[in-house]
């Protein structure tokens, strides 16, 4: 098989960018509909166009979406934050702890506040 005819895009199986044609959805996956255009019912506004693609490299079959770059930012954003999040996820353990820690010596001087109070008062 000729190695153009195609567009030059990632193929998941080999890992690098590949000429790959258009094929239609139906030979990836027999069981979706053959539309091409999606949407997601509880957020309209992502919608999305799907195309079956087969690497000329491998023969690799696969499906992409086109989809407006607004939300691909999004989602790096999104997965920046996560990542920010999970990087100092024991930090904020740590910190919860000696917070967790300082309030229970505050409580424990309250209590003793407390108690020496009602002694005082009962002389």
């Amino acid at each position: 098989m000729g190695k153009s005819g195609g567009t030059k895009m990632y193929c998941p199986k080999c890992k690098e960018i590949r000429v790959c044609k258009a094929i239609p959805i139906n030979d990836i996956d027999w069981e979706q509909k053959n539309a091409q255009r999606w949407y997601r019912k509880d957020h309209p506004d992502i919608n999305w166009f799907r195309r079956g693609r087969e690497c000329l490299e491998c023969e690799h079959h696969f499906i992409t979406s086109e989809i407006n770059e607004k939300y691909i930012d999004e989602l790096v954003e999104l997965r920046n934050a996560l990542a920010d999040i999970k990087k100092h996820s024991e930090q904020y353990i740590d910190e919860s702890n000696q917070a967790s820690g300082t309030l229970q010596k505050l409580s424990d001087s309250l209590s003793l506040l407390q108690a020496l109070k009602l002694y005082k008062d009962t002389d």
